[in-house]
């Protein structure tokens, strides 16, 4: 079985948090483990669009941490979040993460983002994102009585997160990144700010749980 060999126990803590905290967001999710040397690259996407026709901004969320070497240099696999989640439910593995050996396709593993001339183009409060991100789960739930559809609930979530929200400098972001970064606990406290980062067609929140990223066109 592959296994990845995390560098310490505080890294592998660190790691099953983000697994479980993307798993309470998407159930069904998938996460991709990408190895560059000795640096492991976790992805993961709380919001996506569901076929031709969904407006649901997609938000990838990455973070990065070593590995005990480069053995595993290459490697680049999705496997599912719910069988990871098992994974480190076994405290025997200590800092070994053998990876699930069954791997998986979806949508948005095959979109890359620019990995080069990021530039700092503007910064947005974290009470600015919060209160997008408590607002918008609101409406949803308050939208979303027992027994509504599921294709009506899907139109209310993609309005919602399409949202723009507006930057210290102007820079529209989608309500996607508030939601994405409150749900993931990537927002520190109220009193800062957050660094906004543009690339050829998309948009970077960075925060120090990781970074959010977004297209501003398809």
């Amino acid at each position: 079985m592959t296994a990845l060999e995390v560098a310490d126990p505080l890294a592998m803590k660190d790691l099953a948090a983000f697994t479980s905290m993307a798993h309470r967001l998407d159930a069904d999710g998938a996460m991709r483990l990408h190895v560059s040397s000795t640096v492991l690259v976790v992805t993961v996407a709380p919001l996506y669009p569901h076929g031709i026709g969904d407006s649901t901004p997609l938000v990838l969320a990455m973070r990065m941490l070593r590995l005990r070497g480069p053995e595993m240099d290459g490697f680049d696999e999705v496997v599912p979040l719910s069988n990871l989640m098992d994974r480190f439910a076994r405290e025997e593995n200590g800092t070994t993460l053998p990876v699930p050996p069954n791997p998986v396709l979806v949508s948005w593993s095959g979109i890359a983002p620019p990995k080069s001339r990021w530039l700092s183009v503007d910064s947005i409060p974290v009470h600015q994102l919060r209160s997008a991100a408590e607002a918008g789960v609101e409406e949803i739930s308050a939208g979303s009585p027992e027994g509504a559809g599921s294709q009506a609930v899907r139109s209310l979530r993609a309005r919602v997160w399409s949202r723009p929200m507006e930057a210290a400098g102007g820079t529209k972001l989608p309500a996607s990144m508030a939601f994405a970064a409150e749900g993931l606990r990537f927002l520190p406290g109220d009193s800062t700010d957050l660094e906004v980062m543009e690339s050829t067609g998309w948009l970077r929140l960075v925060s120090p749980g990781g970074h959010l990223l977004t297209r501003t066109r398809v």
